[in-house]
């Protein structure tokens, strides 16, 4: 089947958007990552020093900000997640139209 350049061009240029959107996703995800592994580091500095010392309310409110960074964290995760999957769908789909010249 013949493809028509310039809508083949163009499918590409779309393509290369959607794996940049993609990348972009994965990269805001992998901070992500790295900021819920920090808060659970803290979380966890925080219990021991708690275990150790006996509560206090500076250590209250320390681990309270550390579990809402975390939480954060992980809803910006589940966000990202969600969008490379999307992303992904419409990079497949592209690659059929690509592949069949729709």
């Amino acid at each position: 089947m013949s493809v028509d350049p310039e809508a083949l061009v163009e499918m590409l240029r779309e393509r290369l958007l959607v794996v940049q959107q993609l990348s972009a996703a994965q990269s805001w995800n992998l901070l992500n990552r790295q900021l819920a592994g920090g808060a659970e580091f803290e979380i966890q500095r925080i219990e021991q020093e708690i275990a150790t010392t006996g509560g206090s309310h500076a250590l209250t409110d320390a681990i309270e900000e550390a579990h809402e960074r975390l939480e954060e964290a992980r809803a910006g995760m589940a966000t990202c997640d969600a969008q490379c999957a999307a992303l992904e769908r419409s990079l497949e789909e592209l690659d059929r139209c690509i592949a069949t010249g729709r």
